[in-house]
């Protein structure tokens, strides 16, 4: 029996214009998502949780809508085959390139808060320029990396600059959130109430060792 190539192809877009719109409302947006993304245990998912996130990640990298910087180029599509006999479009990452882009914007983000600077390395990184098509007058430029991963990496470099100085780990339940505020330490107000709270019991335990220790001295004297 024949494959229905156009039907599966249809059937794919139709599952990555759902995942990117899943992207864009999640509360924060595509930041949001990727902080979400980066703090989700892989291996509890089931498959098809893990299935939705797969087209997910996809569309984070395949939508170059409003985006920063040159679109992208890549040398082969994702590691999975979604559609038989396609090695390009049609395909969806596995869980370990998943958490491969987990550990790199991991890393990333701690070099950053550590150092102030992340950088990023692009092996076989070109920079492919061509012709203008048909009516337009200038030519059109693309950025080359031989892997998906890679392209997710660069998008995600991109999105940074513009959120590094929000994207902080709360000190006390270590979450990475999204900063509303400048000041802002916690990640919210039940880790700010914990820790005000915990300050108090302290305070007020050392109030009362002080209050002890003057009546003690009293009795003495």
């Amino acid at each position: 029996m024949p494959v229905d190539r156009v039907g599966l192809y249809e059937q794919f877009h139709g599952e990555m214009k759902k995942a990117r719109e899943r992207i864009l409302t999640t509360a924060d947006g595509e930041v949001g998502w990727l902080l979400k993304f980066i703090q989700t245990d892989l291996d509890t998912l089931t498959a098809s949780e893990w299935m939705v996130l797969a087209f997910e990640i996809a569309s984070f990298v395949d939508d170059v809508a409003n985006r920063r910087g040159a679109e992208i180029a890549t040398e082969a599509g994702w590691s999975v085959r979604s559609i038989p006999g396609e090695g390009f479009r049609g395909t969806l990452p596995s869980r370990g390139e998943a958490k491969e882009i987990q550990a790199m914007v991991l890393g990333s983000l701690e070099k950053l808060w550590e150092t102030a600077v992340a950088a990023f390395t692009f092996p076989q990184f070109t920079i492919i320029v061509t012709l203008p098509v048909e009516d337009e007058r200038k030519g059109s430029v693309f950025v080359a990396t031989k892997r998906k991963v890679k392209e997710f990496e660069y998008r995600f470099a991109h999105l940074l600059v513009d959120y590094s100085g929000r994207i902080r780990r709360c000190p006390e339940c270590q979450r990475i959130y999204l900063a509303i505020r400048v000041d802002q330490i916690y990640c919210g107000p039940r880790c700010q109430t914990r820790v005000a709270t915990r300050k108090w019991r302290e305070n007020h335990k050392a109030d009362q060792r002080k209050e002890s220790h003057r009546g003690k001295k009293r009795r003495q004297g």
